[in-house]
């Protein structure tokens, strides 16, 4: 964890608690109360990542000795549920400790679209639910897989066999760590338009055919689109730049156990700094739900680039 100040002021609503290396950069604290019929769509597109002021998601005892096992496979950064086949990957356990994690990350799944319900009513019906994951790996002690799969490198989320064709990828993370321990991240100064004027001259479209052959080689779940091959481009080449991840201005922010953060981690360049036990739930945005869909990375990408991308 960095030294520095942290911002303790009184919040209502979504907020942001931020702790600062030195020397400081300039942020102001996103700080909202939630009225009865308020629209927070804007609050969350523009700022990217917002804390919310609600009840934690609490543990049993019993799943508190749970999640405190280690049972990952080692092939994979979490253990993952999908809420719509029923099935958990990622995990060695006996099918006691399977079905208990099912029900863990299934009651998770539940509880994070009653808080997007009750904050966000406006996205409603088209929201499509993904997957719950839960994310055991201390960020400092536990070496990454890979580079690619590095979250401590700064990135945006971009999925090689999920394509999105253009759905915002909406996240909400809860801090679960039965140590009491923080969650922190750094996230990039100067937001998705200056990350992808950055990084989009080592993307590229697809060529002729190459979804269909992704797809046909079972590489893909359904056809990739232009506009998820460029975030995977410029997801990689972030993650390979060293000279962008030693030197890009950025903040931190800190996540206290039992906090709830919602993220659009397709929008707003973030790393993870240190922390262990986090429940995550991700959600798809169609643009068209948005509150402001210029801002979208799609409608960016678009102008940027002076095609349609999907």
């Amino acid at each position: 964890m960095e030294s520095g100040e942290v911002d303790d002021r009184p919040q209502a609503g979504p907020r942001t608690v931020e702790r600062r290396k030195s020397p400081p950069a300039a942020h102001t604290t996103t700080s909202l109360a939630r009225q009865s019929g308020s629209d927070l769509r804007g609050v969350l597109e523009s700022d990217g990542v917002i804390v919310i002021d609600t009840e934690p998601f609490r543990l049993s005892q019993d799943e508190i000795e749970l999640v405190e096992r280690h049972w990952s496979d080692g092939r994979s950064k979490n253990s993952s549920y999908n809420p719509n086949t029923g099935i958990v990957d990622g995990v060695i356990a006996g099918r006691r400790s399977a079905d208990e994690l099912k029900r863990l990350m299934a009651r998770y799944a539940d509880w994070a679209t009653a808080v997007i319900g009750e904050y966000f009513p406006s996205y409603g019906d088209s929201l499509e639910l993904g997957r719950t994951s839960l994310r055991r790996r201390s960020v400092q002690d536990d070496p990454p897989l890979s580079r690619r799969k590095d979250d401590r490198s700064l990135h945006l989320d971009a999925f090689t066999s999920q394509p999105v064709a253009g759905r915002r990828i909406l996240r909400v993370f809860c801090n679960i760590d039965p140590s009491g321990g923080e969650r922190e991240w750094a996230i990039a100064d100067g937001g998705f338009e200056d990350f992808a004027q950055r990084f989009r001259g080592r993307a590229r479209r697809l060529l002729p055919g190459e979804a269909q052959v992704l797809k046909g080689l079972q590489l893909t779940k359904c056809l990739r689109t232009d506009y998820d091959q460029i975030m995977l481009g410029m997801h990689d080449a972030a993650k390979r730049d060293r000279d962008y991840q030693r030197t890009a201005p950025r903040r931190y922010v800190a996540f206290p156990q039992g906090s709830t953060w919602l993220a659009f981690t397709d929008q707003t360049p973030h790393a993870a700094v240190s922390g262990q036990c986090a429940l995550e739930q991700t959600f798809y945005v169609p643009v068209d739900s948005l509150a402001d869909p210029a801002s979208s990375p799609l409608r960016i990408l678009e102008r940027l680039w002076g095609a349609a991308l999907v």
